[in-house]
């Protein structure tokens, strides 16, 4: 399923068609690129955005089932207690249960139970997300650590978050580090932080919260007007760099936890022992370089680290709005409801591979994830074989027109482990160093867990070893998923 020969057709048109960004190798966030994608204020009433409702293509279905529950249920329920001698069409009416046990078997929702329940494949093995060549910087000291706490990040709303400060302070002060905190107080603070704040005598910028931390904190420091430390797409450095530049460490604290949980551990002592450096023979960690994702939407340039969602997972933030009332179960329930209703998205995308071949793929899919890291979503292990350093990018489309509902269903249970790769309608394409989305017109994506607008296009391209990041450098994805502490 690694291989991506199978999957996309050659771009016959000239390249004069190819979007010039994908040359562009330069990287500096737009400051107000947040404010301008963002939706979480609301979409005016006239924007023209594409936005399908909750019930949008639900009376096909409907109707499906209602005419199956009279045939398969009701009018033998009626028969057996009104006139147990009767017939239908000339026939003994139990020959209906005859007829709805094959109608539910021949239906797709025996493919489901077969594949997305009964028998579920194996999950995906672990693998390395650092690559041997990453070599991370060998001047690993730490004497200042800056700690940014969000603190209504994680399933508890932050209850704990002093106590999992506390505990990383301990680790940090024990080893003779200087530790400065800094909570956060509002929507977009992480970003202003790491945006603005003096990092002349920062060895490591902290964040402890969830992945929506991660990704304003990233933000933040490529929107710099110095980048400190901030490095070219070959890696290599563009004179700002004071040899070891600003590194980040990040503490689990959030719900879904997707960057930790790809670098290997949501052990909040373990990564603070990590982000305390000395390398992890010392018991501390490597600083590794890693990857960025740089995403131009509407004209404005913003960083990605964890994941860039199109299609069904990455409107249903703003469907499921519709569903506030089941609480957080409202996401689950969303993505049930409308891949029942037979949803679609048409998207043309143009992949530009490491060895500097084009190609495109037309096609339609319920969703898609072009990813760095692993993980999505709470847990949900959608790119297995990526990694956070090797310059490129996984793509993983589950198809929508040569799917039925039955086998897409099972694809979303199986992609919890990551074995959905291993199910005939999953797209899985790797080595890609940047990619064009084309939709039929403007609408919504999901960017590190966040809903962004686009303007019927996005552009993607990986950044190799733009930043550093503390870690163990052998450290497997996953290594200790189980651990919550």
């Amino acid at each position: 399923m690694g291989s991506n020969t199978a999957s996309v057709a050659p771009l016959v048109t000239s390249a004069a068609s190819v979007s010039p960004l994908f040359k562009d190798e330069t990287f500096r966030v737009t400051d107000k690129a947040r404010d301008y994608l963002l939706t979480e204020d609301g979409l005016a009433p006239d924007e023209p955005i594409r936005l399908p409702k909750m019930l949008d293509g639900m009376s096909q279905f409907a109707t499906y089932s209602a005419v199956w529950l009279i045939f398969t249920v009701a009018a033998p329920l009626y028969f057996l207690l009104g006139d147990p001698s009767g017939s239908m069409f000339g026939a003994p009416w139990w020959t209906l249960l005859v007829v709805g046990y094959a109608g539910l078997h021949l239906s797709s929702f025996g493919t489901f139970l077969w594949r997305g329940v009964l028998f579920v494949p194996p999950p995906y093995k672990k693998t390395r997300v650092f690559g041997d060549d990453n070599k991370g910087t060998e001047d690993n000291r730490v004497e200042h650590i800056v700690i940014i706490t969000n603190g209504q990040a994680g399933p508890d709303g932050g209850k704990k978050k002093n106590v999992k400060f506390e505990l990383c302070k301990k680790v940090w002060e024990d080893k003779k580090i200087k530790v400065t905190n800094i909570p956060t107080t509002h929507r977009g603070h992480a970003y202003e932080i790491a945006r603005d704040y003096d990092l002349s005598d920062v060895d490591v910028m902290v964040g402890m919260g969830g992945d929506g931390t991660i990704h304003e904190i990233l933000n933040g420091y490529m929107a710099r007007a110095d980048k400190s430390g901030a490095r070219n797409g070959d890696g290599s450095c563009d004179g700002s760099c004071d040899g070891r530049g600003t590194r980040f460490g990040f503490i689990p604290g959030g719900s879904g936890n997707n960057v930790s949980r790809t670098l290997g551990t949501i052990n909040v002592e373990k990564a603070a022992r990590w982000c305390s450096g000395g390398s992890a023979k010392e018991d501390g960690g490597d600083c590794m370089n890693f990857d960025c994702i740089k995403v131009v939407s509407k004209g404005e340039t913003i960083c990605s680290i964890n994941t860039c969602v199109f299609g069904l997972i990455g409107d249903i933030g703003i469907i499921a709005e519709e569903l506030r009332w089941c609480g957080a179960s409202r996401y689950e329930n969303t993505a049930f409801i409308k891949l029942l209703a037979g949803y679609k998205q048409h998207i043309v995308i143009t992949f530009e591979f490491e060895d500097g071949r084009v190609e495109v793929v037309d096609d339609h899919y319920l969703s898609c994830f072009l990813n760095c890291t692993q993980f999505f979503g709470k847990g949900h292990r959608v790119c297995p074989e990526a990694m956070l350093d090797n310059g490129t990018a996984d793509f993983v489309g589950i198809k929508a027109g040569i799917a039925t509902r039955g086998e897409l269903l099972a694809a979303l249970t199986q992609a919890r482990t990551g074995a959905h790769l291993s199910n005939p309608k999953t797209q899985h394409i790797r080595g890609i160093r940047a990619a064009h989305f084309k939709f039929d017109c403007p609408g919504i994506f999901n960017l590190d867990g966040e809903a962004m607008r686009h303007d019927g296009e996005v552009f993607l391209k990986v950044f190799r070893g733009q930043c550093k990041v503390m870690a163990d450098r052998g450290v497997l994805c996953g290594g200790d998923v189980a651990s919550s502490k």
